[in-house]
């Protein structure tokens, strides 16, 4: 087969990074402060476990596999993700991640509750139903689609390997179901021996793998209006690189932080980032002076086309395209 492994790549997805983004530029004091910071939280621990995977699957690379990673698909009911769907000539393995701290207890309905060091008990929801719900989306998909009937097979991947499962009710559901990232090899020769008959020809397998990719729709956001933040609530200034200050003041051609005293050339650039996630793509130089906190026109000026940002629009109108690449645009502090 001579297409790549990896068919469809894992990328950030841009929920995280606009979450990300709002976060950072959020008061400490603001209203939403505690949601956001939760909300982003929780989106990097989802990303992170989907990405713990990568490991594992690396052990497949000369099988003839097909894996695709961070599908969203639409359907008559909206949008049906996948974490990593797995495309053999015998069967498609769905794989849910979950990236759970602690101690999870799956009950006889495949419900999963957490147990705090308190004692306390989270409900962390049926995640028997819900990789099931994906199983029949997809399985009508492919119908729809007119593709053979095929076996498809799902797991529900825990990929912190501190997590300690319990299936107190000996649930078959579960223990076929839910498993350890290190068992995921294991779980892959035992669908390979019982789906031994091919149920796609090569052709039909590369055609799916395509079809697959183009039906795929990326999530965005309006970030803002989700957790009904204003602009005004948006904090303006360049972070210091070092302590993440805020402002760092421009001075002679470079940033200067007032409380570490760490000098940047370039500190301007993920403040230019977090704007692209949080309005868009477009900025004037009156808008970039407001974020970067910086009164003059001509250093702004300088600055956006320094990183060759396309200008558009005459001078009264005239505005800078912020191009970032979605890998790119994910900043580390």
């Amino acid at each position: 087969m001579s297409s790549s492994f990896i068919a469809k790549p894992r990328d950030i997805p841009l929920e995280v990074l606009k979450t990300e983004a709002l976060n950072r530029r959020l008061p400490a004091h603001h209203r939403k402060k505690k949601e956001v910071d939760q909300k982003a939280k929780n989106l990097r621990a989802g990303y992170n476990g989907e990405k713990a995977l990568d490991f594992m699957l690396g052990f497949l690379q000369n099988k003839p596999l097909r894996v695709l990673h961070n599908l969203r698909i639409h359907d008559a009911n909206g949008f049906f993700q996948i974490d990593t769907l797995i495309l053999s000539l015998q069967f498609l393995l769905i794989n849910d991640a979950k990236n759970i701290s602690g101690t999870v207890i799956y009950d006889e309905f495949g419900q999963a509750i957490r147990t705090s060091k308190t004692g306390e008990e989270e409900n962390l929801g049926n995640h028997i139903e819900q990789v099931n719900l994906q199983y029949f989306r997809l399985l009508r998909w492919l119908r729809q689609h007119h593709f053979p009937a095929n076996p498809i097979e799902k797991l529900v991947i825990h990929s912190n390997p501190n997590t300690i499962i319990k299936n107190i009710t000996n649930n078959k559901a579960v223990s076929n179901t839910v498993i350890h990232k290190e068992q995921l090899l294991t779980k892959l020769d035992e669908f390979t021996n019982t789906h031994k008959k091919p149920a796609f020809t090569k052709e039909q397998l590369e055609h799916l793998t395509v079809m697959l990719i183009n039906a795929h729709t990326p999530k965005d956001v309006e970030i803002l209006e989700k957790f009904g933040v204003e602009p005004e609530d948006i904090l303006c200034g360049v972070f210091c690189p070092e302590c993440h200050a805020l402002p760092m003041h421009r001075i002679k051609a470079k940033w200067i932080c007032h409380q570490c005293r760490a000098t940047s050339k370039n500190a301007h650039i993920p403040a230019l980032k977090d704007y692209s996630l949080l309005f868009g793509s477009r900025i004037s130089n009156r808008q970039a002076r407001a974020l970067l906190r910086v009164g003059s026109q001509h250093i702004v000026k300088r600055l956006l086309q320094n990183e060759h940002f396309k200008c558009v629009g005459s001078t009264t109108n005239r505005y800078y395209l912020l191009c970032f690449s979605e890998e790119s645009l994910e900043i580390r502090r």
